[in-house]
């Protein structure tokens, strides 16, 4: 009768004992959460949101943010490339994780510590004239942050389907490879479309 009147405390007592040595055996078995190592890379409008200026004419400035939150396990540091195109040159290819094969008009240095997030206002404008009697845009610069950056080379057929000379402003990611120390792509990139008002 004496020892039937312990055994729950016995039980009790040896499964926690069994479970205290099991305990680092048990602790590799176990998978605990893992944060994902990643940039992100985004932009907001003139006023903070995700309202974008479409619609621009010769020598309009507009602002907009561009920002980078790292994800990764230590600082990154990035450069951002700006380029400009018409429809039918060269663009980044999202499937195939590649950049445009274009020239940049400039570049921005972002650094961000682990974990935390940089953002860079930028002053843009176009500076541009048309050709009545051929339907072309021709574009002369793009002025990011009061530095005219040349835009010569590319011109811009009217279209008809869409009623407008349309732009596309790109902004694609670069990060430092700290093996190589070299500036490789990242495969992030952001893309504004503007429909140029002569």
């Amino acid at each position: 009768m004496g020892l039937s009147r312990y055994r729950n405390i016995i039980l009790v007592v040896t499964a926690s004992l069994a479970l205290l040595v099991a305990s680092p055996s048990i602790q590799q078995l176990l998978v605990y959460p893992q944060s994902e190592n990643l940039t992100e890379f985004w932009m907001l409008g003139p006023n903070h949101d995700t309202t974008y200026p479409s619609n621009v004419t010769s020598d309009q400035t507009f602002r907009i943010y561009l920002g980078v939150t790292n994800h990764l396990e230590l600082a990154a540091y990035y450069n951002v490339e700006i380029k400009f195109r018409n429809q039918t040159q060269s663009s980044p290819d999202s499937f195939n994780k590649t950049s445009s094969d274009l020239s940049a008009l400039t570049s921005i240095a972002i650094a961000a510590a682990k974990n935390s997030t940089s953002e860079v206002p930028l002053e843009i404008s176009f500076q541009y004239h048309t050709d009545n009697q051929t339907d072309t845009l021709y574009m002369e610069t793009v002025t990011v942050n009061g530095f005219a950056q040349d835009a010569s080379n590319t011109t811009i057929m009217w279209d008809e389907a869409k009623g407008g000379f349309l732009g596309n402003l790109v902004f694609e990611l670069y990060i430092n490879n700290s093996t190589t120390n070299s500036l490789q792509y990242h495969q992030r990139y952001l893309s504004l479309w503007f429909k140029m008002i002569p």
